[in-house]
C-alpha cells in the first residue's frame, strides 16, 4: 500500500498547473501551452506502464 494522498495529488497537480479552483471545487482544465511545455520538458523515454496494473484506493486514516 501507498501513502499517497488526495491532498498529494492536488499539490502536485496545482504546482504543475494542471488543476484550477472554480465555483468551490477543484478543476481539471489545462492551457495547452502549459501541456506542451510540460510534454517538451519531459522529452522522449520513459517506462512503458501497463495501465490494467495500476489500482489506486483513497486514504483512509486509521485511529
Amino acid at each position: 500500500m501507498t501513502a499517497i494522498k488526495a491532498e498529494d495529488i492536488l499539490t502536485t497537480l496545482q504546482s504543475l498547473e494542471l488543476i484550477q479552483y472554480r465555483k468551490g471545487q477543484h478543476v481539471i482544465c489545462v492551457d495547452p501551452k502549459v501541456l506542451d511545455r510540460h510534454l517538451k520538458a519531459a522529452g522522449r523515454g520513459g517506462l512503458d506502464v501497463d495501465v490494467s496494473k495500476l489500482i489506486w484506493t483513497p486514504y483512509k486514516r486509521q485511529g
